[in-house]
């Protein structure tokens, strides 16, 4: 397959490097990042072995990219904020026949990239591992937790969407089509709303956070507002809010325990969080639809004070 990563961070990294065994990759990133790779190649490291990949096609911007380049699938990697720049600037290369993917965290980004390339091109994927960049040309696989999901935004599993998971799998990302991955894209924000701003606010842990009364109070409340707004919207969720914290609990939780929330990451670097595509999203959606969310309310506010 041609493929095009639009945002070589820490998870756009391994994405490309992995793929790029098999694959034809081009991958967009920041200049220093993308100077090391091309000089030195992509290196991965972590669980998932020692890897250095030679073969990419590096640039600092989609306008660097050859016009007459075409790409069966487009995999978006950004931070959810930069979804609207990520898109306007592949647009030119979502041909008929191209699939644009948000392999990102948050609500709301399919529907940013279905208006501008159409619902038909748009696609969901979950990356279900944590990653981490250590230097320029250098990520680190830090966490698996479960396979990748891939899906397109209708129900039921495609044929293109088991095509992408088989690319996946066989370049060393164990991933499966999803049937509905918008429920699944809610099932991981439920994930994150409940750890990771909490985590970033407290400093600690995500394993910290289930062993306190008060912080396992605060999540419960936020779940139940999200979850709430999400079956006001139609979402089949897979669980109550209830049987999900329990779930949290009990399997997703100690798998992550050490891991360091990616809002605390960005607050440390003075960057931009993702708060508006998680509780924020909860909260902008509660207003449209007249479901209160108090406690995602001063949790976003609490996030939004700390960003420089």
């Amino acid at each position: 397959m041609n493929i095009l990563v639009f945002g070589a961070g820490a998870m756009g990294s391994v994405f490309a490097g992995f793929l790029s065994k098999e694959n034809n990759v081009t991958v967009i990133g920041r200049a220093e990042h993308v100077d090391a790779i091309n000089e030195r190649g992509l290196q991965i490291t972590g669980i998932w072995g020692e890897h250095i990949f030679t073969g990419l096609h590096a640039y600092a911007s989609a306008a660097e990219i050859p016009m007459d380049e075409s790409f069966d699938l487009i995999m978006i990697t950004t931070k959810s904020n930069d979804t609207e720049k990520a898109v306007t600037e592949i647009r030119r290369f979502a041909a008929k026949g191209t699939a644009v993917m948000s392999m990102q965290n948050g609500i709301g980004n399919e529907d940013t990239i279905s208006s501008a390339v159409g619902v038909e091109k748009t696609m969901g994927g979950m990356a279900i591992f944590g990653a981490r960049l250590t230097e320029p040309g250098h990520a680190e696989v830090t966490v698996f937790a479960s396979e990748c999901l891939v899906g397109d935004l209708t129900v039921g599993v495609t044929k293109r969407a088991n095509e992408i998971a088989d690319t996946f799998s066989k370049a060393g990302i164990p991933t499966k089509a999803s049937d509905n991955i918008i429920r699944d894209k809610w099932m991981k924000a439920f994930y994150n709303v409940a750890l990771n701003p909490l985590s970033a606010i407290l400093r600690v842990p995500y394993g910290e956070l289930g062993e306190k009364g008060a912080t396992k109070e605060i999540m419960k409340n936020l779940l139940e507002e999200a979850f709430t707004v999400a079956e006001k919207l139609g979402v089949p969720l897979k669980f109550t809010w209830s049987e999900y914290y329990d779930y949290l609990l009990e399997t997703q939780l100690p798998p992550t325990a050490s891991h360091k929330s990616s809002m605390l990451q960005d607050l440390e670097r003075g960057r931009r969080t993702e708060i508006d595509y998680l509780n924020g999203a909860v909260v902008a959606l509660g207003k449209r639809l007249e479901i209160p969310t108090p406690v995602n309310v001063t949790i976003t506010n609490l996030i939004k004070s700390l960003e420089r």
